[in-house]
């Protein structure tokens, strides 16, 4: 059966472009394209109005790929920083999924859901750890997030506390050990006198 020529008046991902020639089954053209206004016959004033919208879209899409590469560059390498709960050993209590780093990347100015951020599984222990963040088509940029557990903060804070105060005790006991003590101060007086 012979086909058809028509002109593509919107992007068919499978098709092509606005202002496409493609050649399709008479069936397909007659019951799909043509009733939902996605193709028209191949006439000069088509050709004309497809090829202004086809040139008004690639100044759009122009636009849009200079816009996500801006967004990639600003993003490419960034770190982001989250303190969550977690056992002594790092483990955290919770995890910290996509909608956390979405989270994370908002209070960054950055506007991103979390369907965009692509993770193999929730992170579960502190430490560093590689997202990729997936932006538009072909499009995808890796943060870095750090975790830091409150656990590990506390053991931290613990061993700091104790050294201040073993510090402190070493001080007062230099201290104590500089100050003469008070009866050897009255005896070296009674000596003193008793030498006279």
């Amino acid at each position: 059966m012979a086909r058809v020529e028509l002109m593509l008046r919107e992007n068919l991902r499978h098709l092509g472009k606005v202002g496409d020639m493609v050649s399709v089954a008479p069936g397909y053209a007659r019951n799909f394209l043509l009733p939902r206004g996605l193709a028209a016959p191949a006439t000069a004033e088509n050709r004309r109005v497809l090829a202004r919208k086809r040139a008004r879209q690639d100044a759009e899409e122009a636009a849009r790929n200079a816009e996500l590469a801006a967004r990639a560059s600003a993003l490419e390498g960034m770190v982001l920083q989250t303190t969550e709960r977690s056992d002594e050993k790092g483990h955290l209590y919770g995890s910290v999924n996509a909608a956390r780093i979405a989270e994370l990347l908002n209070e960054q100015g950055f506007e991103i859901g979390d369907d965009s951020i692509r993770m193999e599984a929730a992170i579960k222990d502190s430490g560093t750890h590689e997202v990729e963040l997936h932006l538009f088509g072909e499009t995808a940029v890796n943060v870095t997030v750090e975790v830091t557990g409150e656990g590990e903060n506390r053991e931290a804070a613990r061993a700091e506390i104790l050294a201040e105060v073993d510090a402190s005790e070493e001080a007062e006991a230099a201290a104590a050990a500089a100050e003469p003590e008070e009866g050897s101060a009255e005896e070296a007086t009674e000596a003193t006198e008793g030498e006279e």
